[in-house]
């Protein structure tokens, strides 16, 4: 009988560990990282007035903002235009603006190395905004 129940908690351990063990493990892969980044469309008459530059057509413009600038420049935006995105998705917003693959991919790793920033592209009369 003493071998029994000896046995009986012998297994009774083994299933608890098994089951503890099984919990943590991670059911799905890890998510990639996401980047928190705004997009905006606006003309090319706001942009040049905003900036007080240009911007030829099928160019763009790419700028690092200092935390100042940033501090003075964060408290206005909302979650209009709001996305966390993965690299992919960065990568797919450059291409939709005519980018080419190697461009997109040089775009999307300066944006992943700065703190705070900014690329303006223009198509025509329309730039597209996208700020980190």
């Amino acid at each position: 009988m003493k071998k029994l129940k000896f046995a009986g908690i012998i297994a009774l351990i083994i299933i608890a560990f098994t089951a503890l063990s099984l919990t943590g493990c991670p059911t799905e892969p890890d998510a990639p990282p996401t980047y928190t980044v705004w997009t905006d469309v606006i003309t090319y008459t706001e942009f040049s007035n905003t900036f007080q530059t240009t911007l030829t057509d099928g160019y763009y413009a790419r700028m690092e903002l200092p935390d100042a600038q940033w501090n003075q420049l964060s408290p206005s935006l909302t979650n209009e235009g709001k996305h966390n995105w993965t690299e992919n998705q960065l990568y797919n917003y450059f291409i939709g603006r005519g980018f080419g693959s190697t461009e997109a991919n040089q775009q999307k790793s300066w944006l992943l190395t700065i703190k705070h920033g900014f690329i303006a592209s223009r198509t025509g009369s329309t730039v597209y905004l996208l700020l980190k």
